[in-house]
């Protein structure tokens, strides 16, 4: 095993594509153009063909509104104002009535006759609700009714049957035995209404009730007026105890006899005397102070005058005597009397407070006993007020009944209205111009359901963007098919008569192979590249790619291209035609650069191929002398090294993988190797197969080449894009 060690660029694995642009749309819509066209004009024949075959239908209507009255006003209210009923509750109810089994069996009795078998009634029945349809309008309060036949006149026929039925059964329903339940129910009420009333006045007349409210309130005030004597009494029975307190703890201090007088005048006018000549001495010692100093002699003789009188002053004081008489006390009697008062004033207020507590027990036992009356009576005339509540909608209600059984058989005096007869229709429901409408709905609708289809199950590649984002590759090279040779496609033809088959010589080789010769050039850092050109069948186009890539190649080489057929086959013509007279091979693109007189090897690795020079090109072609190549791995490394050394470009048309793997397995020894895809032939799984084996194998893939690519867009279309 050769192992090569040669430079390559590292591998972008997991490269995903999922970028989808409108061409990509459109491409799918313009390649799926006829099934769609197809599908799109039998859905309008279908259409128009199932709208010629339909037999006119005519649908004839009748209209009912709904009124809140008759049955359905039955409030107990008798203020005038009555119970609303839930939106759409009426016409719910009439619904029911009106789409029921019973109704049309009961039309159809009409119809058939009394004698009808059983089948025949279901049969009818079945027809009849098929074709009768009903439509409630909550907001409106209105029925609508629908009947559909191929004869307008027994259409609305019907219509008015069921009005006839609807009518004279609803009514039976209504009024079967309500008159006559109502007043059974009324004379219940009444019966307990007057048990109810000869109680209450038997009750009344125990308790001595004239006015409930009334005698409460004077029982309320009553006992008020006790409570706020009792409360008065304590408050002056604990003010008089006060007193008698008070004045208890102020006799003990009264005494019975009292000074009455204590005379001392004489001795207090000697000791004023005294007290005023000694003013006058401190004024004049003051005078002489102030005019002689301290130790003047003036001054010492009034200070010792002063002390002297001082003395005298301090004697007469201790011999003051007063002249004192006693007598009764008054006050002390006083004290005596309001004490009597007082303790006569509290027994009193004892006694009535004893009193007052009697009245308020018997005023407390008649209140209570008047609010237990009040509550059993406040009872009995709520009950009261019930019977007769009832009693006054019972009789309302028998009187209603009563007018609803007698106006039960006319349909214009119940509450239920024809606001719109049934009709014989004059136009059909289901004109052509519904089908043929239908139908291209359906035919718009049908083709972009077909492509959706298709798309999802198809496994081949339309666009370069699609083998990009499926494969993860690169598209190299992706030449269109021109629309006006697509009879003879130049991108896969077989080559019975080589030198017949020429492009022309404006082909756009250089914009096509453009891309490839990059890739090849920057696949490795070798001087010299060998390509490897894998495919997985024989209509590949592989051999028109490997051509236009050599004539592309010669003009960077100095030395000739050499090609090597490994893809011929002994049974079957050469790849690359059979040699003219001057043993030159025909080649499909126009001219090339002069063909170089460099000679073929003789190496002995050489030996067993075949080179053969292009007309016009500097081109080799070399191919097996026997018709196959069988070598081991170490003579085709050997092989592929000396053709390296003798061409700078050296491009392997591998034979199909389907037929051989001799490609994928020496993939690893080629600088480039190149996938050859056809456009709607190759299957997705069988490239992706086929690309995880060469890279298993060691192969380096650059890209892939699309061929047999066509333009499904038109060009008034792609130029916007």
């Amino acid at each position: 095993m050769v192992i090569s060690t040669r430079a390559r660029p590292p591998r972008r694995e997991g490269v995903v594509y999922t970028h989808i642009t409108t061409r990509d749309y459109l491409n799918t819509l313009f390649f799926y153009r006829k099934i769609a066209f197809m599908v799109f004009v039998w859905t309008i024949v279908i259409g128009t063909v199932i709208g010629l075959m339909q037999k006119p239908q005519y649908r004839a209507e009748a209209r009912l509104l709904t009124l809140l009255a008759g049955y359905y006003n039955q409030s107990s209210v008798n203020d005038g104002t009555t119970s609303q009923p839930v939106e759409g509750q009426l016409v719910s109810i009439e619904a029911q009535i009106l789409n029921s089994s019973e109704l049309h069996r009961a039309v159809l009795k009409t119809l058939l006759g009394p004698n009808a078998t059983r089948k025949q009634m279901s049969d009818e029945l079945l027809a009849f609700e098929k074709h009768f349809h009903l439509q409630q309008d909550d907001l409106a309060s209105t029925i609508s009714l629908f009947y559909t036949d191929t004869n307008p006149k027994r259409a609305a026929d019907m219509l008015n049957r069921i009005l006839a039925e609807y009518f004279l059964e609803r009514a039976a329903i209504f009024t079967s035995g309500r008159v006559s339940s109502l007043a059974e129910r009324r004379d219940v009420v009444r019966a307990q209404l007057d048990k109810l009333n000869a109680n209450m006045v038997a009750f009344q007349t125990k308790y001595g009730i004239v006015s409930i409210e009334d005698q409460i309130a004077h029982a309320v005030a009553l006992q008020g007026l006790i409570r706020q004597r009792k409360l008065e009494n304590n408050g002056a029975l604990a003010q008089d105890r006060s007193s008698l307190a008070s004045l208890l703890t102020s006799a003990k201090d009264v005494p019975a006899t009292i000074l009455l007088f204590s005379d001392n005048g004489e001795a207090a006018r000697t000791l004023d005397t005294m007290q005023l000549s000694q003013l006058q001495l401190e004024a004049r010692r003051a005078d002489l102070a102030s005019r002689y100093m301290k130790t003047s002699p003036f001054v010492k003789q009034i200070d010792r005058q002063i002390k002297a009188l001082h003395v005298a002053i301090s004697q007469q004081k201790e011999k003051l005597i007063g002249v004192e008489r006693y007598g009764h006390n008054a006050y002390y009697d006083t004290v005596q009397d309001r004490l009597s008062v007082v303790s006569s004033n509290i027994k009193g207020e004892i006694a009535r407070q004893k009193e007052l507590e009697d009245q308020l027990k018997l005023a407390d036992a008649g209140l209570q006993s008047l609010i237990g009356a009040a509550n059993e009576l406040s009872q009995m005339q709520t009950d009261r007020n019930i019977l007769t509540e009832s009693l006054r909608s019972l009789s309302r209600q028998v009187e209603l009944a009563s007018i609803d059984r007698i106006q039960a058989d006319s349909a214009s005096s119940t509450n239920v209205r024809v606001i719109q007869a049934p009709f014989p229709p004059a136009q059909p429901i289901n004109p052509l111009s519904m089908f043929i409408a239908a139908s291209v709905v359906a035919g718009i609708v049908l083709p972009a359901l077909t492509i959706l289809v298709l798309v999802s199950l198809r496994e081949t590649f339309l666009s370069p963007e699609q083998v990009e984002r499926v494969i993860a590759l690169p598209v190299l090279s992706a030449p269109v098919t021109p629309r006006a040779k697509r009879q003879r496609r130049w991108l896969g033809l077989r080559r019975k008569k080589p030198e017949a088959t020429k492009l022309p010589g404006t082909y756009p080789s250089r914009i096509l192979y453009g891309r490839t010769i990059t890739a090849i050039d920057t696949s490795s850092d070798a001087l010299t590249k060998l390509v490897m050109m894998v495919s997985f069948n024989d209509n590949e186009g592989l051999l028109e790619i490997v051509q236009g890539l050599a004539a592309e190649l010669e003009r960077r080489s100095s030395r000739p291209i050499l090609v090597l057929d490994m893809a011929s086959t002994p049974d079957a013509p050469p790849l690359y035609g059979i040699p003219n007279d001057n043993g030159e091979l025909p080649w499909l693109f126009g001219d090339g650069e002069s063909r170089s007189d460099t000679p073929a090897p003789e190496k002995d690795a050489l030996k067993l191929l075949e080179f053969l020079p292009v007309a016009g090109h500097d081109i080799m072609v070399a191919r097996p002398r026997e018709g196959t190549l069988t070598l081991t791995p170490h003579e085709t490394t050997t092989l592929f090294d000396t053709l390296r050394a003798r061409h700078d470009y050296v491009v392997v048309h591998a034979p199909p993988v389907s037929r051989s793997f001799i490609g994928v397995e020496n993939a690893r020894l080629a600088d480039a190797t190149i996938l050859a895809v056809r456009a709607e032939k190759t299957r997705k799984p069988v490239v992706l197969g086929l690309k995880e084996q060469i890279q298993e194998a060691g192969g380096w893939i650059v890209g892939v080449v699309l061929t047999h690519r066509k333009s499904y867009i038109p060009a008034f279309i792609y130029r916007f894009l």
